[in-house]
């Protein structure tokens, strides 16, 4: 089929026409969302499996939600540099709301998403023949992905649990007191220069944190850094949570049949803030 071409000097390829090419739509920091309260069950007498047996907790008392917008999008990839596990996504038109836990307001997003019309003045625009749909637009700095990094396994086993959630990664407890928040972490080295990350899914779990109390449930998530690329575990917004009951501190229901594998982009090249 007809079309631009244009290829490295490695003979890979750099620019296919024919092909929809994601670019930088957006870029900017976390914002504060809402807080989502914990929830705990009414009485120990009655049925966990079922919704109506929880309820929430205080009002104010929970988990910080942080969001980022993105307006006038198709699908879109982003990509977090710093702290983030992704707890859900709001829709409203073409306009989407991502909504992230265990963050803060330094965590920074590279939105991406099909390029499109979208500047002014002169540029390189290319079209699909057949359809006419914009596949280059010269104004929107191109995703390039320059790794791919996997999820490193669980740390060491304890009977049904593990004392970390990664293998070389390391435990810390945000928060001892109720709701208590504990993460754990582990970096993945990749080179002397800022990354920014997006993890095309993620897992759940379980943990007992280090204080021993409560036990809650967790979700996956991971972020760039000077240097490569962070996994983390950390509660997933309006979990429930539960007296631990001397059950073992550690990681419980790790899923290992399929490991999030993380795409990694240099923010050397991207502007920041954008749009």
């Amino acid at each position: 089929m007809a079309g631009l071409k244009v290829r490295k000097l490695d003979g890979t390829m750099l620019l296919d026409s024919e092909k929809i090419t994601y670019g930088l739509v957006k870029s900017g920091y976390l914002t504060q969302g809402e807080v989502w309260p914990r929830k705990r069950i009414r009485s120990i007498n009655l049925d966990p499996s079922q919704g109506t047996s929880w309820a929430d907790d205080a009002p104010g008392t929970g988990d910080q939600q942080w969001i980022f917008t993105v307006p006038d999008c198709v699908a879109p990839m982003l990509f977090l540099v710093g702290d983030g596990c992704l707890n859900g996504v709001s829709a409203s038109g073409n306009t989407r709301t991502y909504i992230f836990g265990n963050a803060s307001g330094s965590t920074r997003v590279y939105a991406f998403d099909q390029m499109r019309e979208m500047g002014s003045g002169p540029r390189l625009r290319c079209r699909n023949v057949a359809t006419g749909a914009i596949t280059f637009n010269s104004y929107m700095v191109p995703l390039n992905i320059i790794a791919q990094v996997a999820a490193p396994g669980p740390g060491t086993q304890q009977g049904n649990t593990y004392v970390t959630a990664y293998a070389g990664g390391n435990n810390e407890l945000i928060k001892g007191s109720y709701p208590s928040i504990q993460y754990s972490k582990v970096r993945v080295p990749l080179g002397n220069e800022e990354y920014a990350v997006h993890l095309p899914f993620s897992r759940n779990a379980a943990v007992v944190d280090n204080g021993g109390a409560m036990g809650y449930s967790v979700i996956e998530g991971a972020g760039g850094y000077v240097g490569g690329v962070q996994f983390m575990f950390g509660p997933a917004g309006g979990s429930p949570s539960t007296q631990a009951g001397g059950q073992r501190v550690g990681y419980y229901s790790m899923v290992f049949d399929r490991m999030p594998v993380a795409l990694v982009t240099r923010t050397s090249n991207l502007p920041f803030p954008f749009n």
